[in-house]
């Protein structure tokens, strides 16, 4: 365990400050868990301020808490390779990186946290974190790595923390490591490469989901079912929206759809599938949805890739869902899919014909809903905060569910 002189331990605070950061590159996962974590910790800590620090573009489409602020950092993506490229900026990839570690370190100088909480990226994207972590572990102000549940593949993971920055990071830059997940899906320790001085400071904390809101079913029972199909993001979901459109323009389907495109899907792309979906009919097409938790809890069965957030909130719904996974530029989804669809939560169809997505999309609506039993712990919010507390040297009441988890966990 990392030992910080007492000399250097901020004393406990009524009003504690936090800053998040996520790198954000692909996708709205990590901003999304980031903004679900900053509304749980700030109704937890209802004194506390907090910064989230994010390179995602789709930083302004959703709401920021009460007693937050955001500092949005140039955003980068990955074109065809895999290969990180500035996304809209005109500039170099390492001028690129010099604006956002500079930025990144002056938000922490400035704000002045009292925990740091990074979110998936050791050293954060292309070791912009480094120095942040540095100037924490100097000044005595603690520091805790979210990592979702599955990062890639083995040996992926092993590659991407095999140098001197990412093996001190893990070392010695971190008081706490949550896993954002359940061992009964995937177990990191086990799966990964994990540091053995780096073992002793992990803890599952089950999924971050986020606040369930009251259902909001059809106001007439006898309206057809309604099939929900969202690619997350986008960036990467044409193919796939275009094969379930197809599937429904071969055989008129018994159902309706509510599409979510994605905002990072381009523009053309999305005004073709607009076109074919209006041809086909009885297919509402979104962009963008704000509040995916509620718009599922409107809808009888779900198609969705396999990212973090979406699964964790198709598993609060409780609905019935098929999974198609991306394989590139990592094999995060196409694990979590098939570790999914082992504990019978869902099912995966990795490279769908039309006919196949229509089929299992038939299937999934007969199911009603998904079994309830195996359902992984989705307390995550709370146990991170119960975690952030213990760094704090503060104390908050945890959840029934989430204290008779911690019981469990205790006496195994």
């Amino acid at each position: 365990m990392i030992q910080i002189p007492n000399s250097m331990i901020q004393p406990p605070k009524k009003d504690p400050r936090f800053l998040l950061y996520s790198h954000d590159s692909f996708g709205l996962g990590h901003l999304r868990r980031t903004l679900t974590l900053s509304e749980g910790l700030l109704e937890r800590f209802p004194q506390a301020e907090l910064l989230v620090v994010t390179g995602s573009p789709c930083a302004s489409l959703f709401a920021i808490p009460a007693r937050a602020g955001l500092v949005k950092l140039p955003s980068v993506t990955k074109n065809d390779d895999g290969s990180y490229v500035p996304r809209t900026l005109g500039t170099s990839l390492e001028r690129l990186r010099r604006i956002r570690k500079g930025l990144l370190l002056e938000s922490f100088r400035a704000f002045r946290p009292d925990l740091i909480i990074v979110d998936h990226k050791v050293i954060g994207w292309s070791g912009e974190a480094v120095e942040l972590l540095e100037a924490a572990r100097a000044e005595g102000v603690r520091t805790l790595l979210g990592i979702r549940d599955i990062i890639d593949s083995s040996e992926a993971v092993a590659q991407e923390w095999d140098d001197d920055k990412s093996r001190w990071a893990l070392a010695e830059g971190y008081d706490r490591v949550c896993v954002y997940g359940a061992p009964e899906v995937f177990d990191p320790s086990i799966e990964y490469p994990i540091p053995s001085e780096l073992s002793e400071r992990v803890e599952f904390t089950g999924y971050v989901a986020t606040q369930k809101n009251s259902p909001h079913r059809h106001p007439v029972p006898a309206m057809r079912p309604r099939v929900l199909v969202t690619m997350g993001g986008g960036e990467d979901g044409a193919r796939r929206l275009n094969i379930y459109l197809e599937g429904i323009e071969r055989q008129k389907a018994p159902w309706d759809t509510v599409l979510v495109s994605g905002p990072l899907l381009n523009d053309s792309e999305a005004c073709r599938i607009w076109r074919r979906a209006r041809m086909i009919g009885n297919v509402e097409v979104r962009r963008f949805y704000s509040d995916m938790p509620r718009l599922m809890s409107e809808c009888d069965a779900v198609v969705s890739m396999a990212g973090y957030n979406t699964c964790t909130e198709i598993m609060q719904s409780g609905k019935p869902w098929v999974l198609l996974p991306r394989t590139h530029p990592r094999m995060e989804q196409a694990i979590r899919a098939e570790r999914l669809s082992r504990l019978g939560l869902a099912v995966q169809l990795p490279d769908p014909t039309p006919d196949d997505l229509r089929i299992a999309v038939q299937a999934a609506l007969d199911r009603v809903q998904m079994p309830t039993d195996p359902i992984p712990s989705l307390d995550g919010v709370q146990r991170v905060c119960a975690i952030a507390a213990d760094l704090l040297g503060m104390r908050i009441a945890l959840p029934k569910a989430a204290r008779e988890r911690t019981t469990q966990e205790v006496v195994s």
